[in-house]
């Protein structure tokens, strides 16, 4: 009893935490405590288990719409066998300290390398250039992968790996979804079901590897509702027929265009109402159509 009454108030203490952006991470070290202490997480210790995030007081934070697991990294420092791939969400202390963002969520692929000293993962996700998979203290291998860049809303559903360990190509033993190479091996295969929709998506400036005058920019919004939207804003002299979003089967609008560096404004025209994007925090007023609107700024 003192052992749930203990574990609740610290779940309680997670979402109090959570709410503030300057204690997420101290949320982050909480959750992982949490874990040590309470006997209904951990589960058999042979298989990666998580906690609910509705009673762990988390799903109000991450506002997904429906009840999903939630994992910490140190569940995956403790995994003592490899499991099939599936589409996790993480709470990675390793990513908030770089980037602030605190969820990771992707692919997991896992491999037993017990006797193993490097293991490497690839796939025509990447060309097939193995990247270096994460050694947990059980010798289990472990590589978080992000979902696949979505080009103009097409969902890439299929992911076709290997794992290349200590210098020879093997095939996933864990999963039996599978090709023949042609090499007298075989290629694995994973399918992607149903990975979480980005809902707070808005305009980002993509990297490249030239650098080039014009920058190429992203501009996207979540409006599954919506049949129509276009872009309109000082660098089209607000004109909502000359850039035409396309709407991805996620319910998510996009277009690329290449802009010069500057200072612009903008605003969505979604089945002939003038929006403003509601995840970019920043706006100006425009003085031309007297309207507060979102604003880019482009170094």
């Amino acid at each position: 009893m003192m052992t749930q009454n203990c574990t609740q108030k610290m779940r309680n203490l997670i979402l109090r935490t959570l709410t503030a952006r300057k204690g997420r991470a101290y949320a982050l070290l909480l959750a992982t405590c949490l874990l040590a202490i309470s006997p209904e997480i951990h589960g058999r210790e042979t298989d990666l288990r998580g906690y609910n995030s509705q009673d762990g007081a988390l799903e109000d934070i991450y506002q997904t719409g429906r009840e999903e697991t939630v994992y910490t990294l140190q569940q995956l420092e403790s995994l003592r066998q490899a499991i099939k791939p599936r589409f996790v969400r993480v709470l990675n202390y390793r990513h908030y300290a770089n980037s602030r963002e605190y969820l990771e969520k992707g692919i997991l692929f896992t491999f037993e390398g017990y006797r193993s000293e490097r293991v490497f993962l690839a796939g025509d996700f990447n060309n097939w250039r193995p990247v270096p998979m994460f050694r947990n203290r059980m010798g289990v291998y472990y590589y978080i992968l992000p979902v696949r860049e979505i080009e103009k809303g097409e969902r890439v559903d299929m992911y076709r790996y290997k794992f290349q360990v200590d210098g020879i190509w093997t095939h996933d033993p864990t999963h039996r979804t599978r090709e023949d190479d042609g090499l007298g091996g075989y290629i694995s295969h994973y399918y992607l079901e149903n990975p979480d929709i980005n809902r707070t998506i808005t305009v980002r400036i993509l990297d490249e590897k030239e650098d080039l005058p014009e920058r190429l920019v992203e501009f996207a919004i979540y409006l599954p509702e919506v049949d129509n939207l276009s872009l309109v804003g000082s660098f089209n002299n607000w004109n909502p027929e000359h850039d035409l979003m396309i709407k991805g089967e996620d319910g998510i609008f996009r277009l690329r265009k290449r802009m010069r560096p500057g200072d612009y404004v903008y605003k969505y025209v979604a089945d002939g109402k003038w929006i403003l994007d509601r995840y970019n925090e920043s706006t100006r007023y425009a003085s031309d159509i007297q309207e507060l609107c979102s604003y880019l700024e482009i170094e």
